[in-house]
């Protein structure tokens, strides 16, 4: 087969490429629908939704919601860990949580926002989250303004004396 910058290459490894692009795109899309189904299932797991507020998974004998996720899905604790992070911000992001639901974004994607982005951050990244990659999300997501932390107050220094 010729060099693909060739004119012949071109046209005979495009129209398969094309082929085989859509096809990708299709299952990413299932693939995003199945990552927000699954991601639903774990926030009602964790409690979210329930009328008391305790999550189902405490007489499981697994030690946190992650390793329960990892041990039933069969996912690395890292991506068990990114999972939860974005079930346990649902509420919080509808409009990202709505686009994984709906298998426009990845999980990957939504993750980054769900676990470095400060809250209220919905709306803001709604839009961006639709065409960055994860590595210029990570990058936006570093360059957010934060809150200065609050300084604690000097102590009073000064001398005591203890007579006991």
């Amino acid at each position: 087969m010729p060099p693909p910058t060739t004119p012949f290459a071109e046209n005979y490894v495009e129209p398969r490429l094309n082929v085989l692009f859509a096809e990708m795109a299709e299952l990413t899309g299932q693939r995003n629908a199945i990552d927000g189904r699954l991601v639903e299932i774990v926030a009602e797991i964790d409690g979210r939704g329930a009328a008391d507020g305790n999550p189902l998974w405490g007489g499981t004998g697994c030690r946190s919601i992650e390793a329960l996720v990892a041990w039933k899905t069969g996912m690395t604790p890292r991506n068990a860990e990114t999972m939860v992070a974005v079930a346990r911000r649902l509420d919080e992001l509808p409009r990202l949580a709505e686009g994984l639901r709906a298998g426009r974004l990845s999980l990957d994607r939504v993750a980054v926002i769900a676990v470095r982005a400060a809250e209220g951050c919905d709306d803001h990244y709604a839009n961006l989250v639709q065409y960055a990659t994860v590595a210029q999300l990570r990058t936006a997501v570093k360059m957010e303004p934060r809150p200065e932390p609050e300084t604690k107050p000097e102590p009073k220094r000064g001398i005591s004396s203890y007579d006991g």
